[in-house]
């Protein structure tokens, strides 16, 4: 039965009590990123004045996720959830972690620098004004926005890092509709978080082999003729040919209704490795929560295949999706994919 549901707010934003349950029994894909974070109300205020999201769900984490991340049993949690008002996918999850140390991930990290999740991606309408909104609360970009060209179509991005070392991506479409995703009024739901792989082979065949997701596509970006990019490398290093970028997008299945994850490669440039450090409770982008229709099914597939489960399948509850059950796999670049089903 369904839990009445009661609201509270704070920053000016009407938060759903802990028992208003999302159902997800047409969710296969990722349906949140998690994110851990060093100052829960410095990092929510973020995403409720410039993202416009609304606070979906808030309060103590149950203990059975502590014990099924593996996490000292003196671990406790505090998670708030946030999204796209109207929307029920592509969420973010701000998690505070006490009673254990912590590192971030990502540390003072560059964006050809491997290992963990380098950012997730969201679709703007105001590309200049979202850049600069992030700015006033500290993010920085490794670029101002430019123009690229992927498929024939004309993108406007930037990639900023903020808070925990947490990188955004933003994308405008150019001369094209939103009218295929949930609307939104200054950044949309989440729709991609991508990792930097140093081994590029390895990780296409996790994904298409091992997990047997599907390609979106596989490409490399077309930069400017000046080699201005969204990335931080310098022009004159594109522009020399000693840089060539390499990516590709996963999806679930063909018809999944959730996010992607998307791989990125820089071959003739290395950086650091932070795979070791990709795992809670550290601080920055920690995990996807991918939905699957049956758990048990799709882990025997994959064990079958040579994935090695991370974390074994156990029951948890995680609000407002009530009880799951869920496990742990690693991509070769040390990110995490949890990967859950409501119960």
């Amino acid at each position: 039965m369904k839990a009445a549901v009661a609201a509270l707010v704070v920053f000016g934003m009407t938060i759903v009590s802990a028992h208003a349950r999302i159902d997800l029994a047409n969710r296969h894909g990722v349906q949140e990123i998690v994110v851990s974070v060093k100052n829960l109300e410095q990092a929510t205020q973020i995403y409720t004045s410039v993202a416009k999201f609304d606070i979906k769900n808030d309060g103590p984490s149950d203990p059975s996720i502590v014990a099924a991340w593996g996490l000292p049993a003196t671990a406790t949690m505090h998670d708030r959830l946030l999204g796209v008002p109207g929307a029920n996918k592509g969420l973010l999850r701000l998690v505070k972690v006490s009673g254990v140390e912590q590192v971030q991930v990502r540390s003072s990290a560059r964006p050809f620098d491997t290992g963990g999740i380098f950012n997730f991606n969201s679709l703007v309408k105001d590309m200049d004004g979202v850049f600069e909104a992030l700015r006033d609360k500290g993010f920085q970009g490794f670029a101002d926005p430019n123009r690229y060209t992927l498929f024939g179509k004309s993108y406007a991005g930037a990639m900023l890092r903020g808070h925990d070392g947490v990188v955004i991506n933003l994308l405008q479409r150019v001369n094209q509709p939103y009218d295929d995703i949930p609307k939104f009024e200054t950044m949309s739901h989440i729709i991609n978080a991508t990792q930097m792989v140093a081994d590029y082979a390895a990780s296409f065949e996790f994904f298409t082999q091992k997990l047997g997701w599907v390609v979106r596509w596989e490409a490399s970006p077309t930069w400017p003729p000046d080699g201005s990019n969204n990335m931080g490398i310098p022009n004159s290093v594109l522009l020399s040919g000693q840089v060539k970028e390499k990516a590709a997008s996963f999806a679930a299945a063909k018809d999944a209704d959730g996010g992607t994850i998307e791989i990125f490669h820089f071959d003739g440039i290395k950086g650091r490795d932070f795979s070791d450090r990709a795992q809670p409770p550290n601080f920055g982008i920690i995990t996807y929560r991918i939905h699957v229709p049956d758990l048990e099914a799709f882990a025997a597939q994959i064990t079958a295949r040579g994935v090695v489960l991370h974390r074994p399948i156990a029951r948890a509850n995680i609000a407002p999706y009530g009880e799951v059950k869920l496990m742990v796999v690693r991509a070769p670049s040390g990110a995490w994919l949890e990967f859950f089903q409501q119960i």
